[in-house]
C-alpha cells in the first residue's frame, strides 16, 4: 500500500511541479483593431484620449490596429481611443463619432487587439457603420 502512496505523492508532486512554473506574460499594452469589410475607401481620424487627431486611409479589406503602451506591466488602463468617419457614400458629410475599447494583451498584434470592422448599413449600401466583432 504504502509503494502506491509514494507513487501518487510523486506523481501529484511532478504536477504541481509542472503546473507552477507555466509563466503568463504580463500585459503591456492595450490594443484596437479596425477592418474596412466595403468595397471603398474609408477615411477616418482617431485620437487616444485628448491627444491630436490623427489621419488614416483604409483601402477595401485593409485592416491596421493600434496600441497604447502601459506606463508599467498590467496597468491595464488606456485613455478612450476615439474614431471618426464620414458615414454617407453620398456628396456631402454626414459623421460618425465613437469610442472604442481595447483588449489588454502581452503584445501589440493584430491577433490580441479588439476588433471592429466597417460594414455597409443595410442593402442601399449609401452608409457605412461600425460594428464590434465581439457582437
Amino acid at each position: 500500500m504504502s509503494h502506491r502512496v509514494s507513487r501518487t505523492m510523486i506523481a501529484a508532486l511532478l504536477f504541481a511541479a509542472i503546473t507552477s512554473t507555466i509563466a503568463v506574460a504580463a500585459d503591456r499594452f492595450g490594443v484596437i483593431g479596425v477592418e474596412n469589410g466595403t468595397k471603398v475607401v474609408i477615411r477616418m481620424q482617431h485620437r487616444w484620449g485628448n491627444g491630436e487627431w490623427q489621419s488614416d486611409v483604409l483601402g477595401p479589406g485593409q485592416r491596421k490596429w493600434f496600441w497604447w503602451e502601459f506606463k508599467r506591466a498590467n496597468e491595464n488602463q488606456t485613455p478612450r481611443f476615439h474614431v471618426k468617419f464620414d458615414s454617407d457614400l453620398s456628396p456631402g458629410h454626414f459623421w460618425e463619432n465613437y469610442d472604442l475599447k481595447a483588449y489588454q494583451a502581452p503584445d501589440h498584434e493584430w491577433v490580441n487587439a479588439h476588433k471592429y470592422i466597417f460594414k455597409y448599413d443595410g442593402n442601399a449600401r449609401k452608409f457605412i457603420e461600425l460594428y464590434d466583432e465581439k457582437r
